[in-house]
């Protein structure tokens, strides 16, 4: 803590001295904007879906292409936290839906794989709330959607800024407090069908130098899928859950151009996974349950302090500094659902520990040559993760309980430290043309250690136990990665922009990649970390002055080095790297390639004709993937969970401020769950994962001044679908997407 005191005090102390020794260039009237969207959004709707501006406080996001979707002006279910509703604008979003009501989100882009959103760089108000970046990506933190005023997203050409991963930054901004008043209320009490109910209260107000903002969140339901029905006549619910969270922030203004905003976001919560079902038994009757005593819960705390300062008319400062206090805990079987759970088959509990710390500074500093200004964005990052990681028999019986009840099978630490600086340059050429270059080096350090065992496999009958004596490892693996990028963007008009990039990414090595605490399981030593290439061409704007608005552009990802596993039967010369015993082989295997195309569009009918007071839109987001391994023991084969077909398009109408009603489909065409390309397989686990078409509607309608009243049909058609086979939690099996579900409530709002 004194490192990070000390550190924060270098950097306003710095920014002062160079203010001190500004060269007295004209100073200009902006300010640092001291609040990002009101408790209460009023007046004429903000368009849901905008792009990101070419200059961005610290950030240079010229050439790329960035989206930005206002969550609090959006139609989408938030109260819900609809994933799929929510992004659907975003072209090409993959959506898993693990659950029904958006507890832990799972999206992707291009082909890439939508588990716990883990090929994106997920952030919190911009900072990391993974279990650790580079060892553990996945984000099982999703906040409450209706305590968000946007979500940004920038694809891979976030790279050089950001750091891993192939897909880009997912941006989750909060709401901020309003400007105008010192209290401002919103509260939401939504109900709705399988018992669900949600309540949200945010206040927040600004006086004088001090500006607050505080939100509560509370959601519970007992779930889509059916009780489980007991030998002994009983029932069990198998698909409730629960999942509180809370934020206050405080920000301070010293100075005119100074603010300094304190955050801490703790979210909490505890769900029922009901497992997979076999090819046979979703058939029958996809809401079905097999399991009744499998847990999972979280608990998760996102401190964060950010100073930003504009030093002077050309060059602004900012530093954060932020942290995750994580804890997952799992309890169940595992077992294929045609394993019939007695209510005595012992359960397996995982628990993992994440205490995570981080640093980041960026400056942008415009660079005044030949008349132009170039804007300069450099930036350093340091970085500490620690995870703690056990397994173990946990207790009988069917509540939630993280208890060991007898020797540890696993207790692994895994530490990362990564230290990284990158530098964008903006280079206005003139003509509306402008060149971004740009460059990123990364250095990354893992360490892994630890006792763990050989178990039975987690999807036996059998009872619990062990294949052999406790073994002991200690690894390091350390990385230097130089990143490159560059970036070119034309204003053709005063609305229309053509952009093109190319920029290196990267994804690192996962803890279980590289220690993995299996001894059947040797790795090479050579192994490191994936690494590619992201491009993007396309073309942006409006057209007849505001009418429609558009984003067409095609891609290119190179996926290369890529990891996996390989049998003894098929590494030939290689198997002089099987040493004690393993047969098996972990090693950077091949190459993906994705290639297609992504569009936007949305016409504003009350633009093209006068409607008085009533507006209408429609839109389709969509994307063409092509998705396909190129080398390797699965060259050929396409990628799992890359179909070719995303298709979402909706239609929205208001009659003036008294009612708004939406109605969204969502097509995604059929894809394969493993690299493969297994047709079908009878416990589910493998195989196709079938097209579907899904509708959501939703209206709002103001009954007075400050009282809204909100209604919202999620699966609208009741559709019978999924989106998921999976090999383990929250299976192993099919994984159903819930059925129609309805839900309504007020909002209280001033």
């Amino acid at each position: 803590m004194r490192f990070v005191l000390l550190a924060l005090q270098c950097v306003y102390v710095v920014s002062l001295c160079v203010a001190g020794n500004a060269t007295g260039r004209s100073r200009r009237n902006d300010t640092l904007e001291v609040v990002k969207s009101p408790v209460v959004v009023e007046g004429q709707p903000v368009l849901v879906r905008q792009v990101l501006p070419s200059i961005d406080g610290v950030r240079i996001l010229a050439s790329k292409k960035g989206e930005v979707l206002r969550v609090s002006s959006a139609d989408a279910n938030v109260a819900f936290n609809n994933t799929r509703q929510t992004f659907g604008r975003v072209a090409g979003v993959m959506v898993w839906e693990n659950d029904g009501s958006g507890v832990q989100a799972g999206v992707a882009v291009r082909g890439l794989s939508p588990n716990r959103s883990w090929e994106f760089n997920t952030r919190l108000d911009g900072a990391d709330i993974a279990a650790d970046i580079a060892g553990y990506p996945e984000a099982y933190f999703t906040p409450a959607f209706e305590s968000l005023d946007r979500i940004e997203i920038i694809r891979g050409a976030a790279s050089l800024q950001y750091g891993p991963q192939f897909g880009g930054l997912l941006n989750y901004v909060t709401k901020s407090a309003p400007a105008d008043k010192t209290l401002g209320v919103e509260s939401s009490q939504i109900g709705g069908q399988n018992g669900y109910y949600s309540t949200y209260t945010a206040v927040g107000g600004s006086s004088g130098q001090w500006s607050y903002y505080a939100f509560a969140n509370y959601r519970r339901s007992n779930g889509w899928r059916l009780p489980v029905q007991l030998r002994s006549g009983e029932q069990r619910e198998s698909d409730g859950f629960w999942q509180y969270s809370v934020m206050p922030k405080v920000t301070y203004r010293p100075a005119e151009h100074t603010q300094i905003t304190a955050e801490a976001t703790l979210m909490q919560y505890r769900l029922q996974q009901p497992g997979g079902l076999d090819s046979a038994q979703f058939a029958t009757n996809p809401q079905q349950a097999m399991r009744y005593r499998d847990w999972f819960g979280v608990q998760w705390i996102v401190p964060t302090l950010t100073l930003q300062h504009r030093v002077n008319d050309y060059m602004q400062v900012e530093a954060k500094l932020f942290g995750v206090l994580g804890d997952r805990q799992s309890i169940g079987l595992t077992t294929s659902p045609s394993i019939a759970d007695t209510g005595t088959n012992p359960r397996r509990v995982n628990t993992d520990a994440y205490r995570n710390a981080g640093l980041e500074f960026r400056t942008r500093y415009d660079v005044r040559l030949f008349d132009r200004e170039h804007p300069l964005a450099a930036g350093l990052r340091l970085y500490r993760g620690f995870t703690h990681r056990k397994q173990g028999r946990g207790p009988d019986g069917d509540g939630f309980s993280a208890e060991y009840v007898g020797a540890l099978t696993r207790d692994l630490e895994f530490t990362s430290q990564n230290v990284a600086a990158f530098a964008e340059w903006n280079l206005r050429l003139g003509q509306g043309i402008s060149l971004t270059p740009g460059v990123r080096l990364e250095w990354l350090r893992m360490n892994g250690s630890g006792r763990y065992s050989r178990e039975k496999s987690a999807v036996s009958a059998q009872p619990f136990d062990t294949l052999g004596p406790m073994l002991e490892f200690d690894k390091v693996a350390t990385e230097t990665l130089p990143l490159l990028g560059l970036g070119v963007q034309w204003q053709a008009m005063e609305r229309l922009e053509v952009y093109a990039n190319a920029y290196q990414s990267w994804r690192p090595a996962q803890f279980s990649e590289l220690f993995p605490s299996d001894p059947s399981v040797a790795v090479d030593p050579a192994l490191h970390s994936s690494r590619g290439v992201s491009t993007d061409v396309g073309i942006r704007g409006t057209i007849g002055g505001g009418v429609a608005s558009f984003d067409v552009s095609g891609f290119y990802l190179y996926y290369g080095s890529r990891i996996g596993t390989l049998a003894r039967s098929v590494l030939g010369a290689d198997t002089v790297l099987l040493t004690d015993g393993a047969t098996q082989l972990r090693r950077n295997l091949g190459t993906s390639e994705h290639r297609g195309v992504e569009f936007y569009a949305e016409l504003f009918a009350d633009r093209l004709v006068a409607l008085g007071v009533h507006r209408a839109s429609v839109f389709v987001a969509g994307v063409f993937t092509d998705a396909r391994y190129t080398s390797g023991p699965t060259a050929g084969k396409r990628v799992e969970y890359a179909p070719e077909w995303i298709v979402r398009s909706g239609i929205r109408y208001q009659w003036g401020d008294v009612l708004t009603l939406s109605l969204q489909g969502s097509f995604v065409s059929s894809c394969f769950s493993d690299a493969n390309n297994t047709p079908s397989s009878s416990n589910g686990v493998n195989g196709t994962i079938p097209a579907y078409t899904v509708w959501d509607a939703s209206a709002q309608v103001r009954i007075t001044n400050w009282l809204l009243g909100e209604l919202s049909v999620n699966n609208l058609f009741d559709r019978r679908y999924f989106t998921r086979r999976a090999g383990g939690y929250p299976g192993p099996g099919i994984i159903p997407a819930d059925g129609r579900i309805a839900a309504g409530g007020v909002r209280i709002l001033f």
